[in-house]
């Protein structure tokens, strides 16, 4: 039996549609080298959701059996919502997936949203049905002090980019008679911040790599977008 860990982070899960298809790999073909799988995202996050396809291709000279333990994850709490088991059969050269429809969940103050997660692990077997072991509880307690200081520096980069607004709004009124004038005022505070803008970034990115360095063979998160991230990046 071949088992692979991996994780996703991605917004809620609305649906979950598997298309099982009979599949049985070769006795002598014991590793499963010939299956690959694929954690593919299909619809960009929008303000209701992130839509994910998990495919299973099989390359291997005959059918074989397979096993998902999907981990369902609050993005903002990481705590495990609901483990999804789907399982089935599929052919050889033939493809199966399972669809992941993941809703954006607001903060606690309900003005920045994130995409929910999610930890992939799948398992094959050869003659009979097989389980893929779920891997939140191992891969999350990895990451409790890195997350936290993630978490940190969100909170600093958007009370900073509150703080840039605020200012836009004191000292570039929208009155008068020139708009270019309320633009150049926005875009002169706007480039006055850029420093420390990139600093936040800079931080996010590094403290993103090594949350990804964690096993990334077991602990590999997709999605999680934070959306108004997104835009204070900009």
């Amino acid at each position: 039996m071949k088992t692979i860990y991996k994780t996703a982070t991605c917004t809620l899960l609305l649906s979950l549609l598997v298309s099982a298809q009979a599949y049985a790999a070769d006795p002598e073909e014991d590793t499963f080298a010939c299956m690959r799988e694929m954690v593919r995202p299909i619809i960009q996050v929008t303000d209701q959701h992130q839509e994910f396809d998990l495919v299973i291709r099989n390359e291997c000279p005959g059918d074989a059996y397979w096993s998902m333990c999907i981990d369902r994850m609050d993005p903002w709490s990481h705590r495990v919502i609901e483990s999804l088991t789907p399982s089935g059969y599929v052919k050889a050269g033939a493809r199966t997936r399972v669809n992941l429809q993941m809703k954006a969940v607001p903060d606690a103050d309900g003005d920045v949203v994130r995409a929910q997660e999610f930890y992939f692990a799948v398992a094959y077997g050869i003659n009979n049905p097989t389980q893929a072991a779920c891997v939140a509880s191992r891969c999350e307690p990895q990451k409790q002090t890195l997350r936290a200081e993630l978490r940190d520096n969100e909170q600093a980069w958007r009370r900073y980019r509150r703080s840039v607004e605020a200012r836009q709004l004191a000292e570039c009124p929208e009155h008068g008679w020139n708009s270019d004038d309320v633009s150049s005022c926005r875009n002169r505070i706007a480039e006055s911040a850029g420093e420390e803008m990139a600093e936040f970034r800079k931080v996010d990115e590094s403290l993103r790599a090594r949350l990804g360095a964690i096993d990334p063979e077991t602990c590999t998160v997709y999605g999680g977008s934070v959306l108004e991230l997104e835009k204070m990046a900009n």
